[in-house]
């Protein structure tokens, strides 16, 4: 006779299934399972609404950092930025007028009227140097940039702050718009390998692609 067990761990011990019932006899304990940022009783004093509800989304944030609930999901869109005047140079802005932006799921694209090599270079400063830069607004749905980090495909992190927040609104976006210069020239662009990552506080950490697409010059 022969039966199926629903509790068991796969070779090399590395992942147990349970299907059926996981019991704790008197004693038994969990060692070392994940848990939440300690939330201190009565943090705010709790005297108005106000406070209450600050002290439960300060804890639904720490039960979605520590993974004990569903983290939220970003709502990002891309946009042109409105006054591109208000860019490092005349030649980005330039730039920036030959792309329409758009997005699918976590796709980028960054359709060009002309292609890259016909793009300016423009100089970004000691820092950034000089490359065909384009720049373009990223909605991410946030009422506020401050403390979002933002991950690179190289791996390189940052985390966004009020400067962050003053340099969208110069250029015409909204709160929790932040500004991505891109170097156009790079290959990865054209081939869709360039890549950044958004994480904040209580959402899940987001990865989106993107790609810049040249006019089709075939016949």
């Amino acid at each position: 006779m022969s039966y199926n067990t629903k509790n068991y761990t796969e070779q090399g011990g590395e992942i147990t299934h349970i299907g059926g019932t996981l019991k704790f006899d008197e004693g038994g304990v969990i060692s070392d399972f994940p848990g939440a940022v300690n939330q201190a009783a009565g943090s705010s004093s709790s005297d108005t609404v106000a406070k209450v509800r600050a002290d439960l989304n300060a804890l639904l944030v720490k039960l979605k950092n520590a993974g004990l609930m569903e983290p939220d999901s970003f709502d990002v869109s891309v946009l042109s930025c409105p006054t591109p005047s208000s860019m490092p140079t005349s030649e980005t802005a330039e730039n920036s007028g030959h792309a329409t932006l758009s997005i699918d799921g976590n796709d980028i694209k960054i359709a060009l009227d002309c292609s890259v090599t016909d793009l300016k270079n423009a100089d970004h400063g000691e820092l950034w140097g000089v490359h065909k830069w384009l720049g373009f607004g990223v909605r991410t749905g946030l009422s506020s940039l401050v403390g979002l980090k933002f991950t690179d495909d190289t791996g390189i992190s940052v985390t966004l702050s009020a400067t962050d927040e003053s340099e969208a609104s110069a250029l015409g976006l909204s709160s929790g718009d932040f500004v991505l210069y891109i170097k156009a020239e790079d290959v990865k662009y054209l081939t869709g390998e360039k890549s950044f990552t958004l994480w904040a506080d209580g959402y899940k950490e987001t990865t989106f692609t993107m790609q810049i697409l040249e006019p089709d010059t075939t016949e």
